[in-house]
């Protein structure tokens, strides 16, 4: 009897079943969850250590690092909903030549891990030492850096959440508003608008979070403008402080935890739970600002601040290839086998651990039990990966070196901001099918789990590979989780840092070793792409 046929003949049992979920969700909270959010309980066991923060001068900085991270990550989600808007309804409701080519082009910055376009945004807006390459050469601080920065990690997740939400609304509403005499302004103000909530939240949540776990990238800008030790995130206090003195990592990574939760949670209950009222219609102005200068000059800006802050700083870095630097080809060779040893255990565990959990989710959707399983799965994707990989040292234990135990701390720690990724991937996919197939296919003499990989998986394959291979992309630019856990671990955007850290004479070592990380990830990005196209062609 073969290993499927076993499995097939065990699956027939509900208890075997029940025992197989109730495994996958007890490895999510032990492996994944509770290492996740240990830190907090050291807040009271090691209060000794805390304590003794509270009013010492490290304070002041710890507060200075929380607010350097929420006032970026607000502004720049703010930023991204009123010029992300406009790309989206274009992106959406226009048709017009180079149109695909756009949509690609709005991707590529998630192809791009965070370490390399630190780097890149640096040599365009600034003028670094030791970059050969010509730059702005524009002295702001690096405060107002950042922020350019932290626009390019969020904005394609903002303008992809409104895009999504756009192709819902039927667009006949705002037409039968326009014919009884409404604005096209007014039109969409009153009506396209307030349904706009679900996209504002995923949009919120995403660029959020992933300003305030960013790592590589930001100590990459702060490293080049030289101010690494004088102005910090809280990611890169983190990972300054890691190796010192337990107490100020403690404070800042429960500060942060603790005010990314709140902050979203009281975000998602405002967009979902308060109405604008919309009671003055305002038509002569809603006539102006739908005719004329004012729609152009609208569309024109969001184009250019699309092509002047987002993608052009994103690709400045190839510049490189005119003259081209050499590589420590071992070097780079030995830190891509790693990185792809990390995220490849990492994604297998997700996929594996994964599938049964969003099935659960989305086969049980209006039980309590599995409402409370899908709101946990999010909260690894909230944490800071700095934050998280601390804890997950403390739960685990230190990381010395780089030997097997290290190595297999820092793919756990990656799993754990990977996972949720996967299972929100499948859990939609799953939504999507109908379980009478299932049923159907069961009442003719399938046992459960050939009705899985003969009836389900095939139609929700293409979702399962691109959450992987999207949790593999992650994984793959992933810097502060890793430097967290074992900085002695060197995976690509480690070894990128490194470089940057070591001076300007290895600049352009590190650009090139930028780019081709940027072509692995590419290439991974286009496979994304291209199942995606092929699901949406099917269900077509």
């Amino acid at each position: 009897m073969s290993f499927v046929d076993r499995i097939n003949g065990v699956s027939d049992n509900n208890n075997v079943r029940k025992a197989w979920l109730g495994l996958a969700v007890a490895v999510f909270v032990c492996i994944i969850l509770v290492p996740s959010m240990f830190v907090v309980t050291k807040l009271f066991t090691e209060w000794g250590l805390v304590s003794d923060v509270l009013g010492s001068d490290q304070m002041s900085v710890i507060l200075g690092a929380v607010w350097n991270s929420f006032s970026l990550a607000i502004l720049v989600t703010v930023v991204d909903i009123i010029v992300g808007l406009p790309i989206a309804w274009i992106m959406v409701r226009r048709d017009f030549g180079g149109k695909k080519l756009l949509d690609t082009l709005l991707d590529l910055p998630l192809a791009f891990p965070t370490a390399v376009l630190g780097l890149s945004v640096l040599m365009f807006w600034g003028a670094p030492e030791g970059v050969t390459i010509p730059s702005l050469g524009l002295g702001i601080g690096p405060y107002a850096m950042l922020i350019l920065l932290h626009f390019i990690f969020t904005y394609p997740y903002m303008v992809r959440s409104l895009s999504a939400i756009l192709e819902q609304i039927d667009s006949s509403y705002e037409t039968a508003a326009m014919t009884l005499g409404a604005s096209r302004f007014t039109a969409v103000r009153t009506i396209t608008l307030p349904l706009f909530r679900a996209g504002l939240v995923t949009g919120f949540i995403l660029c959020f979070s992933r300003s305030l776990s960013e790592t590589g990238g930001t100590l990459i800008a702060l490293v080049l403008m030289k101010v690494d030790t004088t102005f910090f995130t809280g990611p890169t206090y983190i990972s300054a402080a890691h190796g010192g003195d337990m107490g100020p990592m403690i404070l800042i990574s429960v500060i942060m935890i603790a005010i990314a939760l709140l902050l979203l949670v009281v975000v998602k209950l405002l967009v979902t739970k308060f109405h604008i009222k919309w009671d003055r219609i305002l038509p002569d102005l809603g006539r102006k600002l739908s005719r004329g200068l004012v729609p152009k000059a609208k569309d024109i800006s969001a184009i250019v601040f699309l092509f002047l802050v987002i993608l052009i700083p994103s690709f400045y870095i190839f510049a490189y290839l005119a003259e081209p630097a050499s590589i420590e080809t071992g070097e780079l060779l030995g830190s891509i086998g790693m990185s792809f040893l990390v995220a490849g255990a990492a994604v297998a565990f997700d996929i594996i651990f994964g599938i049964p959990v969003a099935m659960y989710i989305a086969r049980h959707k209006k039980e309590k039990a599995a409402g409370i399983v899908d709101t946990l799965v999010n909260i690894p994707l909230l944490v800071p990966t700095t934050a998280l990989g601390f804890s997950l040292t403390l739960f685990w234990g230190a990381a010395h070196g780089s030997g097997p135990y290290a190595v297999a701390l820092v793919i756990l720690g990656h799993i754990a901001f990977t996972y949720p990724l996967v299972v929100r991937n499948i859990t939609g996919a799953v939504e999507e099918v109908d379980p009478s197939y299932e049923e159907t296919a069961m009442t003719l003499g399938a046992k459960p789990f050939q009705a899985f990989y003969k009836i389900l998986l095939p139609v929700i394959k293409s979702s399962v590979i691109a959450g992987g291979i999207l949790a593999f992309t992650r994984s793959l630019g992933e810097t502060g989780a890793t430097i967290a856990i074992a900085p002695d671990v060197r995976t690509v955007p480690c070894y990128i840092v490194e470089l940057v850290k070591a001076g300007h004479t290895h600049y352009a070592e590190a650009a090139m070793c930028s780019i081709v990380l940027i072509a692995i990830c590419f290439v991974f990005l286009v496979a994304v792409r291209v199942l995606t196209k092929g699901k949406e062609a099917r269900h077509d």
